[in-house]
């Protein structure tokens, strides 16, 4: 075996999503670690298998569905069954590989990706954040840096003001200078409050999903686009935390807003609750709110960066926004994590029911 083939190897064992590959047959071609755990059956096990018992029966037939219509295919909130039984939340990402050869478009191989949502990595996931004191270091050191350039445009804009032979237009360009900049230094200020530890004794009862219909009816006004869709869906009828309301509106609308950024002329976004009883989280069933878009989706480099303070992917913006909506929800024991699944971007929020 050559180096690149050992390199890509180790590349494949390694990353956290499982991966599987078969023939048009479904005959076995490749499964990494991550796929095998997950499934419980080693690969020569799952060789020797039929292929409908390593999925069961109902994700055997949707296989087949996307290898008949040559297309790929989403599976979400699926529950695997492992060996023994349990139960993994799963996304499932099909896609048939096609090749065009001799003007001729043939089906070879399908690619299967498991997405582990919940088990025994997202349990540690939570404490899996920068260190803390690093963090906040290079985030006043930023945002001394960001309060320097609105204060240097209010400065000039009011230096020319107090000029000699000012003109009237002159004035009304600067005092619209002032008033922009000023609102952007209020912004910068404000990231201050949402970063202070919280007192406990004033969270209240929130329910989450009045919080997200307060929120989406705030993001449909803001928005300027109309060829988006905004959903809600929920499967079950109350779903309570213990938290602060305006600062988990603050995340929900950071997230949606972001969603509308991502999607350039139409498009979709879906906001999605659910109750998980089978994994605990602080010794509590977890709240799942997902963030579903179809726009332009991250790349895998940016969204290990997403939750860096003064990092953006956007022409304009301050990029402290998932960052503060991360330290929000980590105030109130959750956490945020980002995918993005075949240009579909989905941030989920986790938090412990009350």
């Amino acid at each position: 075996m050559n180096n690149d083939n050992i390199f890509e190897n180790l590349a494949l064992e390694n990353i956290l999503e499982g991966l599987l590959l078969c023939d048009k047959n479904l005959n076995l071609k490749y499964i990494n670690q991550e796929a095998q755990s997950l499934i419980g059956y080693s690969e020569n096990q799952i060789k020797k298998m039929e292929f409908k018992n390593v999925f069961g029966e109902k994700i055997f037939d949707e296989i087949i569905l996307c290898i008949k219509s040559q297309s790929p295919k989403i599976l979400r909130d699926i529950f695997l069954i492992d060996k023994f039984s349990n139960e993994i939340n799963v996304h499932i990402f099909i896609n048939p590989t096609i090749f065009v050869s001799n003007k001729k478009t043939e089906f070879e191989y399908v690619l299967i990706q498991l997405f582990n949502l919940e088990g025994r990595n997202v349990l540690y996931k939570q404490n899996k954040f920068d260190d803390e004191e690093k963090i906040m270091s290079q985030l006043f050191h930023g945002l001394a840096h960001e309060i320097k350039n609105p204060l240097a445009g209010i400065k000039g804009a009011a230096q020319i003001i107090n000029s000699n032979n000012v003109k009237k237009d002159e004035i009304i360009e600067c005092s619209k200078i002032i008033e922009s900049e000023s609102e952007r230094l209020s912004k910068l200020v404000n990231t201050f409050k949402y970063l202070q530890p919280s007192n406990k004794e004033s969270f209240e009862i929130v329910d989450i999903s009045e919080a997200i219909k307060d929120s989406i009816k705030i993001c449909e006004l803001d928005s300027k686009n109309k060829n988006i869709s905004l959903s809600y869906e929920t499967f079950t009828e109350s779903l309570n935390i213990k938290a602060n309301k305006e600062l988990l509106k603050i995340v929900f609308i950071n997230l949606i807003k972001n969603a509308y950024d991502s999607i350039h002329k139409e498009g979709s976004i879906i906001v999605r609750t659910k109750l998980n009883k089978k994994y605990k989280l602080n010794k509590k069933n977890f709240i799942i709110i997902e963030i579903i878009d179809n726009g332009k989706g991250i790349s895998e480099s940016d969204i290990k960066k997403l939750f860096k303070p003064f990092y953006t992917t956007k022409k304009s913006g301050q990029g402290i926004g998932l960052f503060i909506s991360q330290k929000i929800i980590n105030k109130f024991n959750g956490y945020i994590e980002a995918v993005c699944i075949n240009k579909e971007t989905i941030f989920t929020v986790y938090l412990p029911e009350n």
